[in-house]
């Protein structure tokens, strides 16, 4: 995950506390909504019958009215049956179940009412007005009216009920909701905050962190303190290209060094070809013309002794000669079988002398190689020479090769010089191929800086894996020459 998305997850994080409150309030202001939406609904349905039961009661003083002796009443009377109709008809439009049997009841008493206005009317037209009177009382006064007050306060009392304290029951309902999810807001905000800043703090101010005090050390001149990317985000990154960096400029540097000391080898390769060359050449001849011309067989090995310590002493400082001014490279197309077989050919006397078996696994289809043939002839020489003097009392050399693509996919041939001798020490392992380093009290230490160098001036790779008892391996990768194409890995042959 990219630092970016880190982040984002991080502030996310921050943010699903903040979502969640309004997320929260939109849906309780919703509910608040609601709930005076249908305690409005209610409270209109109050007032519609409000309408309805002043309708009701103008029916009756119209019925009065037309007892008192106004003649206009009557034909006042079904207006106002036709005014309780619309206003019934209003307020049960709408009405819950639980309030229509109360709608009944007040459409029977108005039935009872204009039962009643009738008999009245028709009593009252046939001149018996103490009849009608009576009947307007005893029905009016004394039955329907009662019992539309009755009605009323049952419809007022289901009124406040269902609509001031059912509200009032749903707001405490609502509040007490909003109170728990606020107290689990705050515990989620509390977590969502600890959890973002560990990720920011994991993520992002520790590895700063650590790379400001891998910096730090390796600005105070540590090269080799190792800086690893403890992430795949952007920060690991800039761990991966701080390392890399820090692995040029420790490069950098050995080839500094490296170049300090061939300098330095340059001079003192030059101070001392001429300096002892042509002394150790005259004491070479005047050592084999004295030989020629003494019988004594004790003299005879002193001089014989002199001139292998002079052809020593020339070999060494054909050695530094070497090392320090290396000729020009000129690669040429060329068998690594022929290679092989070159290097090995001025082993056979020695092999047989040191009990050594020899083992050579070189397939006949293998690529051609691009190199100098001199050089890398050399390079496999000193290989095989490094391996015969690590085994004085005998043992077994393989020499193998195969076909190998190289770490880019391009095509490659493997050289294996293994032995079986005494093996290397894994602390002195890193070290062999450094100028002038050696085991060997007569050894110039300059024999695996050559031949390493000769392999890598041709595009190859040199590395040596070594167990204490157990002999020692250098592999040797050349690549292929142009136009060449690996072929696939025959079996080898003894």
């Amino acid at each position: 995950m990219t630092l970016q998305r880190k982040l984002l997850v991080g502030f996310a994080l921050m943010v699903v506390p903040t979502l969640f409150v309004g997320v929260q309030a939109i849906r309780t202001n919703a509910l608040e909504r609601g709930t005076l939406e249908t305690l409005g609904q209610r409270l209109a349905r109050s007032r519609t019958y409000a309408d309805v039961e002043d309708a009701m009661f103008n029916q009756t003083q119209v019925i009065w009215r037309y007892l008192g002796g106004d003649p206009t009443a009557k034909q006042e009377f079904p207006l106002t049956e036709q005014v309780v109709e619309f206003r019934l008809e209003r307020w049960t439009a709408d009405l819950p179940p639980d309030e229509v049997k109360l709608a009944d009841g007040v459409r029977r008493i108005e039935a009872d009412i204009r039962a009643v206005a009738a008999r009245v009317f028709t009593l009252h037209d046939a001149g018996r007005r103490d009849q009608a009177a009576n009947i307007a009382r005893r029905e009016l006064l004394e039955r329907l009216e009662p019992a539309l007050a009755s009605v009323n306060r049952e419809i007022y009392r289901q009124a406040r009920e269902l609509s001031v304290q059912g509200a009032v029951a749903q707001m405490r309902s609502i509040v007490e909701t909003k109170r728990r999810v606020l107290w689990a807001t705050v515990f989620l905000a509390l977590v969502a905050g600890l959890l973002a800043s560990w990720l920011i703090s994991r993520d992002l101010a520790r590895p700063l962190t650590e790379l400001r005090h891998a910096m730090a050390v390796v600005g105070a001149g540590d090269l080799a303190h190792a800086i690893l990317p403890r992430s795949a985000d952007e920060i690991g990154e800039l761990a991966l290209a701080f390392s890399r960096m820090t692995e040029q400029l420790r490069e950098s540097r050995a080839q500094l060094v490296q170049s300090e000391k061939l300098a330095s080898i340059g001079q003192m390769a030059a101070a001392v070809a001429h300096g002892l060359r042509n002394p150790l050449a005259s004491l070479r001849a005047a050592a084999q013309l004295a030989r020629h011309r003494v019988d004594v067989p004790a003299a005879r090995e002193q001089l014989d002794a002199i001139v292998e310590q002079v052809d020593r002493l020339d070999l060494r400082i054909a050695h530094l000669l070497q090392f320090s001014r290396p000729a020009p490279f000129h690669p040429l197309r060329e068998s690594v079988r022929a290679l092989v077989d070159g290097a090995l050919s001025g082993f056979s006397e020695l092999l047989r002398q040191r009990k050594i078996d020899l083992a050579v696994r070189a397939p006949a289809a293998l690529p051609d190689v691009q190199v100098d043939p001199m050089r890398l002839e050399q390079a496999l020489t000193e290989l095989v020479s490094n391996a015969l003097d690590a085994m004085p009392e005998g043992g077994r050399l393989d020499v193998a090769t195969r076909a190998e693509p190289g770490a880019g996919g391009a095509g490659g041939v493997v050289v294996e010089v293994t032995d079986s001798g005494r093996g290397i020490a894994p602390e002195i392992l890193p070290n062999l191929c450094e100028p002038f380093f050696t085991t060997r009290p007569e050894g110039t230490g300059l024999g695996l800086a050559i031949a390493k160098r000769y392999v890598e001036e041709a595009g190859g790779r040199l590395d040596i894996t070594s167990a204490l008892g157990r002999g020692t391996t250098v592999r040797i990768w050349l690549p292929t020459a142009s136009g060449d194409v690996a072929p696939q890995p025959a079996r080898s042959i003894a």
